[in-house]
């Protein structure tokens, strides 16, 4: 199996997890993550915003910002292909780019140094023990993650059941601190 097979493979089986399962995990999580060491020790936080079938991380942005911890968000540039990190002051000014998922407006981007950061929070549609995670195919997180000088704690988050045994990666393909889910916080190969 290719990566690109393995990529669709992975994003049909999170398509099928129930919406019992997604609500009562998203619940878990949630109160996971806020109860977490690595969250409660962190000020500066770069989360993506969720989007159709991941892990809901509205709840944790909104929660984060009302206890005053500086949260960034990814904003994506199309030209380039690159991703940037702005300070997010309201979850209320979100509007959907290009893409169709949620980010600040041009006018509200309050790009930042990504090299402050304690805490990056990664999307994924598959992760491993090793750290290795499937993303969308864009390259956005692997190439963010090579260009920083700083060493953040590189955190994955999503449903149990897309925890495999190993991912398909390449040599380019940076592994993550953590996974965190339903389940509770895993280390793993990062750092």
């Amino acid at each position: 199996m290719n990566k690109k097979e393995f990529r669709a493979l992975a994003l049909k089986k999170r398509e099928q997890f129930d919406k019992k399962y997604r609500d009562e995990s998203d619940t878990q999580i949630f109160e996971n993550f806020i109860n977490s060491d690595l969250y409660k020790n962190s000020e500066d936080i770069f989360i993506f915003i969720s989007y159709k079938d991941e892990v809901d991380t509205h709840r944790i942005i909104k929660h984060a910002l009302a206890h005053d911890k500086r949260i960034y968000v990814p904003v994506i540039d199309k030209e380039t292909r690159t991703m940037e990190i702005s300070n997010l002051k309201s979850f209320d000014l979100l509007i959907k780019n290009y893409m169709g998922i949620l980010e600040p407006p041009k006018d509200e981007y309050h790009i930042s140094d990504k090299n402050l950061l304690d805490l990056i929070v990664t999307p994924g549609l598959a992760f491993d023990k090793k750290g290795y995670r499937m993303g969308y195919g864009g390259g956005f997180y692997d190439k963010f993650f090579s260009s920083l000088t700083s060493t953040p704690v590189k955190m994955g988050i999503g449903y149990y059941k897309q925890f495999v045994d190993d991912v398909i990666h390449d040599e380019y393909d940076v592994a993550l601190d953590c996974f965190l889910s339903e389940n509770g916080l895993i280390e793993l190969g990062g750092n």
